[in-house]
């Protein structure tokens, strides 16, 4: 299929782009970068586009005539949402709405795969009982508790009608957190391992920190992406998928598995600007898109974490 990915120079979207190609798909590149930057520069069929504004949008849409879009371009960044709430909401919301227009419209047959998020289900708070916690179906209520994931809502609950009232093929996926080689160092995976090369190599005495009682679903950034592949190959119409590695661990334990990973102890000093109440990213129920595509993850947590210092170590920073 030749499909669109927005998003395509941010680190999911890499990744995406790969396993296309690597599946015989034909991707169409696109993100508001310029094409210029770095991060644009190894993207096949590459297009500037800004999300907020429509015209760009359709005309774009309607001079690629896709088989399908994933739609990956948000401001996904949590902090980022909350510092500029009309910028979220005009990407997130706004962004989503002016391209499932243009989809409609120019590519009527095309599906359209909207990567939401597993925020869309709210946490736990404190540590209590976390472990024992069910996890979560797609049917399960939907209870934000950030701006971000009330966009994600936002833009689910818009698209799902369009599927019932004009019949546009629209598939919703929930990812969980995930990480891998090329993720922003403003994210807690890379952020950490970032810091404790820079101690192992005495640039630094200690590792900032935020809280480190949080628990958080951890996934491989290329077993999501495949997840991604096969909903557009095989996914159910006006249907949400979770997709899970199953990985949950501490944030503390998460900052244990990389000191191993990389040879290196380290004292932590706390972040106050990145500190957050204690909360607990419930566990998904993945066995919808196992069934319905055969979907299961390839890469343990370890082996992510390694791969991600491999490659902070191989460019200096991440993407």
């Amino acid at each position: 299929m030749r499909t669109i990915v927005t998003g395509a120079a941010g680190f999911a979207g890499h990744h995406l782009v790969r396993e296309l190609l690597a599946s015989g798909h034909t991707p169409i590149s696109a993100d508001a970068a310029p094409p210029s930057s770095p991060s644009a520069a190894d993207l096949p069929d590459y297009h500037q586009v800004d999300l907020r504004d429509p015209g760009a949008i359709w005309r774009f849409v309607r001079d690629c005539r896709p088989d399908a879009c994933v739609h990956l371009a948000a401001v996904s960044y949590v902090p980022d949402s909350d510092r500029d709430p009309s910028l979220a909401l005009s990407v997130n919301v706004g962004g989503t709405l002016s391209l499932a227009d243009a989809l409609h419209d120019e590519a009527p047959r095309a599906r359209l795969l909207f990567v939401s998020s597993a925020q869309v289900y709210g946490a736990s708070h404190g540590a209590a009982g976390a472990d024992a916690a069910a996890p979560i179906p797609e049917t399960a209520p939907l209870r934000p508790l950030s701006l971000y994931a009330v966009t994600k809502v936002a833009a689910e609950l818009a698209l799902l009608a369009r599927a019932e009232t004009c019949g546009q093929d629209v598939v919703i996926v929930r990812p969980g957190n995930h990480t891998g080689p090329g993720q922003s160092t403003k994210f807690v995976a890379p952020a950490f391992a970032e810091q404790l090369l820079e101690v192992a190599v005495g640039k630094k005495a200690s590792v900032a920190v935020g809280n480190l009682d949080s628990v958080r679903d951890f996934s491989d950034v290329r077993d999501v992406v495949r997840a991604y592949r096969l909903l557009l190959e095989k996914g159910r119409t006006a249907t949400a998928y979770n997709v899970s590695g199953g990985a949950r661990v501490r944030i503390g334990e998460l900052l244990e598995r990389l000191q191993t990973t990389i040879g290196v102890s380290a004292q932590t000093v706390r972040d106050e600007t990145a500190w957050r109440p204690t909360d607990i990213c419930n566990p998904l129920d993945t066995s919808r898109i196992h069934a319905d595509t055969g979907w299961e993850p390839r890469f343990p947590l370890d082996r992510t974490l390694a791969d991600l210092v491999a490659s902070l170590k191989d460019t200096g920073s991440a993407q």
